[in-house]
């Protein structure tokens, strides 16, 4: 899915783009990533580090977030990256990349989370409600509207290119149940149309931190058209980094925000789809990258068979909730 991790960076380039537009560049440091050639730019002067982010491997994921995140800003999400510098100002290199200032990393915003529970959990609701309203507006994008978003029908083909090898996994396995078998050829069956992409998603569910507490939300390996309810499940399991051992008022500000006129059936049965998928998909994610094969699922099954017999989204966080307890 990623370029892999071991691959020689391309330092040199890097060193040509800061250098062209930074005359102060100190040094140039690898942050290793999936999916491109990621840097941090430091500076002999008092600016502020920067991150810049360039292509490789031909994989698009920076051409699409130069095209793509200005475009979201404008139409109301200002939660993702906003750019000092891209490959339109330097365009005779002939490599997209961009440059933004430095937040806080993945790490450091999930332990921001956590600590806001333990000490200000008033904040932390607060962060729950705009997580719901931030699903919210970007469900509410129009992919069309969106420079570089992946179409209906190249997000189902993404869609099978991730879930396959997964969903082989368990199926494979003599002790996946009838019923998860059944649920896998359903979810296999409804992402081979592109017809069940009517809603905007892709987001990979890392974020960073601002120095003045906001979060931004980065990786969008499937930026674009996406399956309803399959953002608000990823969003709603984002609430577990807060560490709560009770997670029910989180998940109440969250759907508040999310649903502001209520979780109606329709609604429900989406993000239950997606939860339960992705309990499924991880699953079969952890066997392909190596997991014991013989490694027993009994609790995973447990989980993904609870929401498919439980209404109650809230009951679903909080096993999940229970299950990652110290």
């Amino acid at each position: 899915m990623g370029a892999p991790r071991s691959r020689t960076p391309n330092e040199p380039g890097a060193r040509d783009i800061a250098g062209a537009l930074y005359p102060d560049l100190d040094s140039v440091a690898w942050i290793p990533s999936d999916d491109a050639d990621v840097f941090r730019l430091s500076f002999t002067s008092g600016r502020e580090p920067r991150i810049l982010k360039m292509a490789t491997h031909g994989i698009p994921a920076v051409w699409r977030e130069i095209g793509a995140f200005p475009a979201m800003r404008r139409l109301g999400i200002p939660e993702v990256l906003a750019f000092e510098h891209t490959s339109d100002d330097l365009p005779d290199l002939g490599i997209d990349f961009h440059i933004t200032h430095e937040l806080a990393n993945p790490q450091q915003a999930s332990r921001a989370m956590a600590e806001l529970w333990i000490n200000d959990r008033a904040r932390a609701l607060d962060v729950a409600h705009w997580l719901g309203d931030c699903t919210r507006r970007i469900e509410s994008l129009d992919w069309r509207r969106v420079p570089r978003a992946n179409s209906p029908q190249r997000s189902a083909e993404i869609g099978a290119q991730w879930r396959t090898p997964q969903c082989r996994q368990l199926l494979a396995r003599p002790d996946c149940p009838a019923w998860a078998r059944t649920f896998i050829d359903r979810v296999s069956e409804t992402l081979s149309r592109p017809e069940a992409f009517d809603s905007f998603g892709g987001w990979g569910g890392e974020l960073l931190r601002a120095r003045d507490g906001r979060f931004v939300l980065i990786d969008w390996p499937g930026l674009g058209a996406a399956p309803r309810g399959s953002l608000a499940a990823l969003a709603l399991e984002i609430l577990l980094r807060f560490g709560a051992a009770d997670p029910a008022p989180l998940a109440e500000r969250f759907f508040a925000a999310w649903v502001p006129a209520g979780l109606d059936q329709s609604r429900l049965e989406d993000l239950r789809l997606w939860w339960t998928h992705g309990i499924l998909w991880w699953a079969g994610l952890n066997l392909s990258l190596g997991a014991d094969s013989d490694a027993d699922l009994t609790g995973v099954y447990a989980a993904a068979w609870h929401s498919l017999e439980n209404d109650d989204p809230v009951s679903w966080l909080s096993r999940d909730a229970a299950a990652t307890a110290p």
